[in-house]
């Protein structure tokens, strides 16, 4: 077997492995960068982003640091912040997510609703 063939087959998980670590750093970056972040997360707004959550979404998705959803398919709500990069979340909060889950409700969060509840998402991401 020659010397390229089997970096080739160790490459690739490598190449995965690398691309995984990038994306978290790149992630990490954009929270701190975010003004989310920069603005420090009071009780008050915690509190309403983890009560506004609660309200519309915990019925089928988890909304805590741990634990499973409600709905299987449902991903937790510190799963899809992960996902995101602040801003972006924050867009898909105000416009109504669009889900391919036919029985999810499209919510549109007021630009201070949504940034209450990724005040209260970030604070998760820090536990």
């Amino acid at each position: 077997m020659s010397k390229s063939a089997g970096k080739r087959r160790l490459g690739g998980s490598r190449t995965v492995m690398s691309a995984m670590i990038w994306r978290l750093v790149f992630l990490a970056a954009a929270l701190l960068s975010s003004p989310v972040v920069l603005r420090g997360a009071d009780t008050e707004k915690l509190s309403r982003g983890k009560a506004l959550l609660q309200d519309n979404c915990g019925r089928c998705h988890a909304i805590g640091a741990v634990g499973d959803s409600p709905l299987k398919q449902a991903p937790p709500m510190r799963d899809i912040y992960a996902r995101f990069a602040p801003k972006e979340l924050q867009a898909e909060l105000m416009e109504g997510m669009v889900s391919r889950h036919k029985s999810m409700p499209q919510i549109d969060f007021s630009e201070e609703d949504a940034h209450a509840i990724l005040v209260y998402l970030y604070s998760l991401a820090k536990q």
